[in-house]
């Protein structure tokens, strides 16, 4: 089993799944996660659960740490 939080970067956009890499994440955190575009900030959809290994597309990208008012500010 692996845990994972699902993160949306667009209101009812899709939903997509990263490693909290040990963080307790909360539905409405925002969030900087590690994309194939680069650094993005997210919302948590999804708080931290544990899904089985074979619905998760390896490898799993990082959750690097909770957005900071600095962060917020860049995304307006």
């Amino acid at each position: 089993m692996i845990n994972v939080v699902g993160v949306r970067f667009r209101t009812a956009g899709k939903i997509y799944y990263f490693d909290p890499c040990n963080m307790e994440l909360n539905k409405g955190d925002m969030v900087i996660v590690e994309t194939a575009r680069g650094i993005e900030c997210g919302s948590v959809v999804v708080a931290n659960q544990e899904v089985v290994d074979e619905e998760v597309v390896a490898p799993l990208k990082n959750v690097i740490r909770k957005a900071d008012s600095e962060d917020l500010k860049q995304v307006e």
